[in-house]
């Protein structure tokens, strides 16, 4: 499989933690991002991490939030599990550039008198049949990939009370 520009710069990163962490010397940092850099698939990048710790997502991620927004975006690493509390609220977690190592990620929402808006990376799929609505909406604009390879299926549980959560 090719490896993406995406991929090459987590792969950077963990390189440069690495330097941080005493493990390798900034001369090998050298040598390891020019094979990393014109490397084009991805046993040439995990040759190039082989002697190291694998960087791993964190486990959980909560976002909590009353009467106010909060916004994730860019480059982060996404958990397995989330869980997003918000009244009188805006949140909006964007997948599209996120690390997801996982082929699942599991969303317990409640939301109250607020609004959530999440944009799932490219072949994604999402399941909002766990998820319970008192006077919501929920607006889905993800193509149904069910049963595709490739994708991340995201399932998102819990309740919506007068809010409204968009999917795209």
């Amino acid at each position: 499989m090719r490896v993406s520009d995406a991929e090459r710069e987590r792969v950077a990163e963990q390189l440069q933690a690495a330097v941080g962490e005493g493990r390798i010397s900034l001369a090998e940092l050298d040598q390891r991002l020019s094979l990393v850099y014109s490397a084009d698939t991805r046993p040439e990048v995990d040759a190039v991490m082989a002697d190291l710790p694998a960087a791993r997502p964190p486990e959980a991620l909560e976002v909590n939030r009353v009467k106010a927004f909060a916004r994730i975006d860019g480059r982060w690493e996404v958990p397995a599990f989330l869980t997003v509390g918000c009244y009188d609220a805006v949140i909006r977690l964007d997948f599209r550039q996120a690390s997801i190592g996982h082929p699942a990620v599991r969303i317990d929402l409640s939301a109250a008198k607020s609004i959530v808006r999440l944009q799932l990376p490219p072949g994604a799929s999402v399941s909002v049949h766990g998820l319970a609505v008192h006077k919501g909406l929920i607006r889905n604009r993800v193509a149904d990939r069910s049963g595709l390879p490739g994708g991340t299926e995201f399932t998102i549980t819990g309740q919506l009370m007068k809010a409204l959560l968009f999917l795209r």
